[in-house]
């Protein structure tokens, strides 16, 4: 049953972008999706704690570029309150209710990403941008892309992880670590499946392309508080 979750979350998040008309690049970058079959990933999946710290730079960039993103795209009104909303959250000094307060804060990013996308004028918008906001924004879909990618591919490698660790009774701390990565990326993936389906767009607008794989290097951009 939760394999099924992962796979209807993973496929609305990623299987969107195929039926967009934004470029062949994206239907492309989709092909590779479907297999697990290089040593980046071989490591990962083998070692629970390599797993993990990629779990949590892979979340680590989603969060980061849906911030940016956010930002980028909203009025100035917008972009203040989720500042409040930040500020008011990296405020917080209990750890649990910190990251219950981020990850609200994460779901008003994409909604604000997503009404910025619904907007007739938008489009017309980017195309104004200047160089530093244009170039942020740019990095930031592609980087945000390049982050669901790892996790559509960490989320496959976990499964077999927990499977292979679950056979000896005494790697069960492990796998607890493992399932608590698998939550935090499933949880991460469903946010992002909200706005997958604007990033094509956003190419578009900016005149970039797609992350070919998971492989690929981040874009360099600024780092926001907290993430």
């Amino acid at each position: 049953m939760k394999k099924q979750v992962l796979a209807i979350l993973v496929a609305s998040a990623l299987g969107v972008l195929t039926t967009s008309s934004a470029n062949a690049q994206l239907g492309k970058m989709m092909g590779g999706l479907g297999g697990s079959s290089n040593s980046s990933s071989t490591t990962a999946s083998a070692d629970p704690q390599e797993f993990i710290k990629s779990a949590q730079s892979a979340e680590k960039l989603m969060n980061n570029s849906l911030a940016l993103l956010a930002v980028s795209l909203s009025s100035k009104e917008k972009a203040a309150e989720l500042e409040a909303q930040r500020k008011a959250a990296n405020a917080v000094t209990d750890s649990a209710e910190k990251q219950a307060k981020m990850t609200e804060l994460h779901k008003s990013e994409a909604a604000a990403v997503n009404e910025a996308m619904n907007n007739s004028n938008t489009d017309a918008n980017i195309k104004k941008m200047g160089g530093q906001q244009r170039d942020t924004l740019a990095a930031s879909a592609y980087n945000f892309m390049l982050a669901l990618l790892k996790d559509k591919a960490l989320l496959e490698q976990g499964q077999g992880l927990v499977s292979s660790l679950s056979s000896n009774p005494m790697n069960m701390s492990k796998v607890s670590g493992v399932k608590d990565s698998m939550s935090s990326l499933t949880n991460q993936v469903s946010t992002a499946s909200s706005i997958a389906g604007k990033m094509p767009a956003i190419f578009t607008a900016v005149g970039v392309k797609a992350p070919a794989s998971k492989d690929e290097k981040p874009k360099q951009v600024a780092q926001v508080d907290g993430e």
